[in-house]
């Protein structure tokens, strides 16, 4: 659209793009998606909006991806920071997902100081050719621009996306994003068609280019340079129109012009002299031709759809020929060029040399790998292994690195596939070692429910790890320990401990943190908690001596875990200010996701719902992505026992209830039964509860919350001895507080609450009143309004039960106190279970039921449907349903849960 009347068309979309950067100037920065199919003026249109931001004093800068494969990771956004003269921050680091985020973080910092004067303007071309780890920036960028004074417009083909998974998933993530806006271009109309051509040009050539070109700008400009070749009609078809311009190079020229667009557009006169076999001297005089022609410019190719169609002129052994020479010159003449080296070998196969492209392949993965492009190394890795027959020691060493990229990537399932190749890879070397290895790349990843982790694969290695490996022996010990103490591994306790003297031993740093996180993996058992607290000093201080924020992270965790357990939440709470901190230094979503679940624990043990579900709401966004299901379970859970004590149903859907059974282990059945029972679904609670199985084993770290939950759900539902079997567990453990051992999420109160509703629904009243009542006293002092209301209201329920003297009393008391807790922390189910039970005590039940009524209810509670209840009561279940409904009437309430919960509160 660059024509001698200067930009035709597209004002509207030029309006709206001013607005959006007057915005961004004024500090609310977005995102601008510019979509179309090739030459429709995309590109254009960014150039015009870069002319208004200049004559504004808003700095602009550009990046533009490549098809080129050799281009190395991030190249769109290196381009963009050159254009800015701004450091690109990606280079070697450790290659953790935390490495990446932080290097993300320090690019938008980059961006933010670019734009701190004026704002910015920065331009993203061609993005369906970018890479994966350039897609996964953008993303990350477009999560925090409306905080940032930038605009970012960004082009792409939509008729490109097909089979591009990493595009899609990109794509699919900005169009959550608020910042979002969509420009799509349409060809131009008629009359703009004619004002892109000029005057001089009679109306009916106009239209005939119009229709000819959809109103592609690109290809209008392309059909009128055919205007003045005599005898020659115009093509139908557009792609027609680009090989009809190349048709009038000769051949030498055609030849060189299809030869460096296979390469990749490069027009070094050396190179392509190397790689032609011509003398340098004829390769200039062609790129002399192909510039007159329009063809290239000194920059390269005039348009990508003129390179393309020139590629395809080229025959296929010309053309792995091509690419063979090409790696080879780069070789010799600037081997740092490993990306485009490696790209070169991989494309000339079969015809080049497989053994030399595996080689460059895997040291352009190495160096993916350092620079944080996970999906370009696992993908380079890959093509490695299949570029040439490889031994099995090479085949352990590639795979594993695949495994390692594509974990890191989010890739859980195909990395475990990669971790599960290089493991038998490395069984067929007889390499113990590098088995070893594997287990090690897995760590923290593995599933134990499953038929691959990385415990089974340290335990192997190290039955065959000859002497003089004692780091590699430490760590194995270690990863065994702590993945066998989850749960409950007969061997964990002195396989940790052996781990953890060895590491003494070394003085190693990272052998001593790797002990002491299996020793607190395999001491996450009640009987543990002032051990973890000993071993979170010690990490703590191990950090503080390296000045190792993530050391002390975890240390600090530890601690919170360890003090809620022993009910001290006054100091865990304080805790949380050195946790926040660490966080903020550390820039890791991982890190701000246990700030924010930590956050929400002591927010629930405080009563404090709604500040718990903005920090879960917020721990849940950062991971919404994630492939691991363990990282959004952990809010699904919390936000489900909210639901439980507020009755809020909301909070939790029925498609993420759905996504979270699919993945969750067997024992969480049993605890979704429990968040049913609280929120007072009695009928749904039994239904889950039948159905759920605990399965064996449970986590160690979940020994205390299991059992809990097994307590109130078989005082609800029986038998009597699954109630024993689950207090057995809890009470030696009677001082404690009900949580988790390690990765703490909820405290629910007293451990003597369970053992009073134990006692309760064995008979032993007197047991059940003494130990309800130390719970109260107990959850007081630590700070649990809610669970402390509902040991009293458990209590009040008890001493009505018990019915001596002045009992009766004490349980109004007790009821009218739970009640106005209730209210004053929106517990709903709690505050209508209470007047159900204030209105039983009193006498004064809400509109007398007749003895059938009565019954039914009973069934009701039973969690009964109407069917059943008919065919019980030998009734038609339309007589059951009018029942149920006449019960809902008299008593005031509006669902059979409430039912359930009266009938109960007067058993």
């Amino acid at each position: 659209m660059e024509l001698g009347r200067g930009f035709v068309g597209r004002a509207g979309e030029l309006d709206l793009l001013r607005g959006r950067l007057d915005e961004a100037r004024a500090g609310r920065g977005g995102l601008v998606l510019v979509v179309g199919e090739p030459g429709i003026g995309k590109t254009s249109l960014a150039r015009e909006l870069t002319r208004h931001a200049g004559q504004a004093g808003v700095p602009a800068g550009w990046g533009r991806a490549s098809d080129d494969q050799g281009s190395p990771p991030y190249w769109i956004f290196r381009q963009l920071a050159r254009s800015l003269g701004r450091r690109f921050p990606i280079g070697g680091a450790d290659g953790s997902p935390e490495a990446r985020f932080t290097a993300f973080e320090t690019f938008a910092d980059e961006l933010r100081a670019a734009a701190a004067s004026h704002g910015l303007l920065a331009v993203l071309d061609d993005l369906q050719w970018a890479d994966a780890a350039s897609l996964a920036l953008l993303v990350h960028l477009a999560r925090d621009l409306d905080r940032m004074p930038v605009l970012v417009v960004v082009t792409y083909r939509d008729t490109e996306t097909t089979g591009r998974e990493a595009l899609t998933a990109a794509l699919a993530a900005l169009a959550r994003e608020p910042v979002l806006t969509r420009i799509r271009l349409a060809g131009l109309s008629e009359a703009e068609v004619a004002a892109q051509i000029g005057t001089g040009v009679p109306p009916e050539f106009a239209k005939l280019v119009s229709r000819r070109s959809g109103g592609n700008p690109f290809f209008v400009t392309e059909l009128a340079r055919l205007a003045g070749t005599a005898g020659e009609a115009l093509p139908d078809g557009v792609a027609d129109t680009v090989r009809a311009r190349l048709a009038r190079l000769s051949e030498p020229c055609r030849r060189l012009v299809a030869t460096a667009a296979v390469l990749g557009g490069e027009l070094d006169p050396a190179a392509l002299a190397d790689v032609t076999g011509s003398p340098v001297a004829d390769v200039l005089a062609g790129l002399d031709e192909a510039t007159e022609a329009g063809i290239v410019t000194a920059r390269g190719f005039k348009h990508d759809l003129i390179r393309e169609s020139a590629a395809t002129g080229l025959p296929t052994v010309a053309r792995l020929t091509a690419h063979a020479r090409m790696a080879a010159w780069l070789e010799r003449r600037d081997p740092s060029r490993t990306p485009a080296i490696a790209h070169h070998w991989l494309e000339s196969l079969p015809v080049g040399d497989a053994a030399r492209a595996a080689r460059w392949a895997e040291r352009a993965g190495d160096q993916a790998l350092a620079e944080l492009a996970w999906e370009r190394a696992a993908q380079l890795y890959r093509r490695a292994l299949d570029a040439a027959p490889a031994s099995a020691a090479c085949r352990a060493r590639l795979r594993r690195r695949e495994g390692i990229a594509r974990l890191r990537g989010g890739e859980i399932e195909r990395g475990s596939r990669a971790l599960e190749a290089a493991a038998a890879a490395a069984r067929e070397a007889g390499d113990p070692a590098a088995l070893g290895e594997v287990a090690l790349a897995v760590e923290g990843l593995s599933d134990p429910w499953g038929s691959f982790n990385g415990g089974k694969i340290a335990q192997e290695a190290l039955a065959q790890l000859p002497p003089g490996h004692d780091s590699l022996r430490a760590r194995l010990l270690a990863l065994y320990a702590g993945e066998a103490g989850f749960l409950g591994g007969g061997e964990a306790e002195a396989a940790s401990a052996e781990a953890l003297a060895i590491a003494e031993r070394l003085g190693d740093p990272d052998v001593l943190r790797s002990a002491l996180r299996a020793r607190q993996m395999v001491r996450s058992d009640p009987g543990g908690v002032h051990e973890r607290l000993a071993l979170a000093r010690r990490m703590v201080a191990l950090g503080e001596a390296a000045d190792d924020a993530d050391a002390m992270q975890w240390g600090r965790l530890w601690r919170f875990d360890a003090l809620l357990m022993l009910g001290r939440l006054g100091e865990a709470e304080h805790e949380l200010t050195a946790v926040r901190q660490l966080a903020g230094r550390l820039r890791r979503p991982l890190a701000r996701w246990h700030l924010l679940r930590s956050t929400a624990t002591i927010a629930i043990a405080r009563g404090r719902f709604g500040e718990a579900v903005e920090a879960l709401q917020q721990s849940f966004a950062l991971v919404a992505d994630e492939a691991h299901m363990s990282l959004r379970g952990v809010p699904i859970t919390v936000l489900a026992t909210i639901a439980g004590l507020t009755g809020r149903a909301e909070l939790v859907t029925p498609a993420m209830y759905r996504v979270f059974a699919e993945h969750a282990p067997p024992f969480v059945g049993l605890m979704h039964a429990g968040w049913l029972l609280l929120a007072g679904d009695r009928a749904g609670a039994c239904e889950l509860y039948r159905r759920a199985s605990v399965g064996e084993p449970v986590p160690v770290p979940a020994t205390l919350p299991v059992a809990a939950t097994a307590v109130e759900l078989a005082a609800e539902f029986g038998p009597p001895a699954a109630v024993e079997s689950a207090a057995a567990i809890l009470r030696p453990h009677a001082g404690l507080f009900v949580t988790g051992g390690a990765g703490s999420i909820v405290v629910t109160g007293s451990v003597r609450r369970y053992l009073g509703l134990a006692a309760a629904s064995a008979g032993r009243l007197g047991e059940a009143v003494r130990e309800l009542k130390l719970a109260v006293a107990a959850n007081d002092e630590a700070g649990t309004p809610p669970y402390a209301a509902l040991a009293r209201f458990d209590l009040a329920k008890v001493l009505a039960r018990r019915d001596r003297p002045g009992d009766a009393a004490e349980a109004l008391g007790l009821a009218a106190s739970v009640s106005a807790t209730a209210a004053r922390l929106g517990m709903a189910p709690l505050r209508r279970a209470t007047e159900a039970l204030t209105a039983s005590l009193r006498g004064d039940t809400p509109g007398p039921l007749t003895r059938r009524e009565r019954e039914v209810a009973a069934h009701v509670a039973d969690g009964l449907t109407n069917k059943q209840i008919a065919a019980l009561l030998h009734i038609s279940e339309r007589t059951a349903e009018s029942h149920v409904q006449h019960i809902l009437t008299k008593l005031g309430f509006t669902n059979r849960a409430q039912i359930a919960t009266w009938v109960t509160a007067g058993r």
